[in-house]
């Protein structure tokens, strides 16, 4: 009896320690992004945050607005998602919407207001492959650069 009591309480003792390990893998985190190159204080900065590839582009897991006006004057800010994340892999868009329409404008298929993607990935005539945006979220707290971009 005494022998099987060890063995169960040696079970438990592992269960625990697997249990807490999985809790430290799956622990909250803290994602900041930096801006740059913002080119005014009109507007909105929309935020949208990816953590499946079949919610981009239009079906964002987390989306964030922003108002400008917060914004320095040398273009840049600081945004802390104010949600904390679960660690794995993730994918962030911004759109600059200057005149607050909630839309991306364009003038002849070419964009007029700013955009932005993790990794600073640029696109070429589409919206980026959703893998060049994942980045890794696996420390509690994670800052991204990311520079706006305008075609016109």
């Amino acid at each position: 009896m005494v022998k099987l009591l060890s063995i169960l309480a040696i079970g438990l003792g592992c269960f625990t320690l697997a249990s807490f390990d999985e809790e430290e893998s799956t622990a909250d985190s803290k994602l900041t992004v930096l801006f740059d190159n913002i080119r005014n204080k009109d507007g909105k900065i929309y935020v949208f945050i990816y953590n499946y590839e079949n919610q981009y582009p239009d079906n964002p897991y987390r989306n964030f607005e922003i108002n400008k006006q917060v914004v320095s004057d040398y273009g840049t800010l600081k945004f802390t998602i104010p949600e904390s994340l679960c660690k794995g892999n993730y994918a962030v868009s911004v759109l600059d919407d200057e005149n607050m329409n909630e839309d991306l404008d364009s003038f002849f298929g070419m964009p007029t207001e700013g955009y932005g993607f993790s990794n600073n990935v640029s696109p070429f005539l589409s919206v980026p492959d959703y893998k060049d945006l994942l980045f890794d979220l696996s420390t509690n707290k994670k800052t991204i650069n990311l520079t706006l971009q305008y075609f016109i």
